[in-house]
């Protein structure tokens, strides 16, 4: 029985063929990330969010052909008291016809194991708000929020981070 000799170019072109496949799936993973357009997050002093302040996001919309998705990101502590967390959020378009709306986001299963990430005592939450939504002028949008919940003294404990980011839609 004769033994086949094994040459250096086939290592090589297999080398080769494992590069470029290994390039390959690489660029798609990538290009499989959505890239926020826009995403800003404000700070909660003391974890405490009062009744009266209002969160203001001003985020520039480049192209109203295009189709969005407009998710809200809460940071909560596990201290915080509910499972849910209502909001009155203003949306104002360059041409200023405010449109409001009321949410509630749900924060916790209902056996009181927190939604999405955590790390130690934070937990963070992607809420989509609005998916494939057409922003219909370009320009700077203004959103603002504030927290709807009933609290005896106004004062709302235990949400660390509020933000807002705005993705293309596939």
């Amino acid at each position: 029985m004769k033994v086949k000799e094994i040459s250096l170019n086939g290592k090589k072109n297999t080398l080769f063929v494992l590069s470029v496949l290994a390039l390959i799936i690489v660029s798609l993973a990538s290009s499989c990330v959505k890239k926020a357009i826009f995403e800003d997050y404000r700070r909660l002093n003391h974890s405490e969010w009062h009744q009266d302040t209002l969160l203001v996001f001003e985020m520039n919309v480049p192209d109203p052909k295009k189709v969005y998705n407009l998710s809200f990101t809460v940071r909560n502590e596990g201290r915080y008291a509910y499972s849910n967390l209502w909001l009155f959020v203003e949306l104002t378009p360059p041409s200023g016809n405010v449109k409001t709306d009321t949410v509630e986001l749900t924060l916790a299963k209902p056996s009181g194991e927190w939604l999405g990430s955590g790390l130690g005592d934070l937990y963070d939450w992607k809420y989509p708000f609005k998916k494939a939504v057409f922003f219909p002028e370009n320009g700077k949008y203004t959103i603002s929020v504030r927290q709807g919940m009933r609290t005896p003294n106004g004062i709302l404990s235990g949400i660390h981070d509020f933000g807002v980011a705005l993705d293309k839609a596939l």
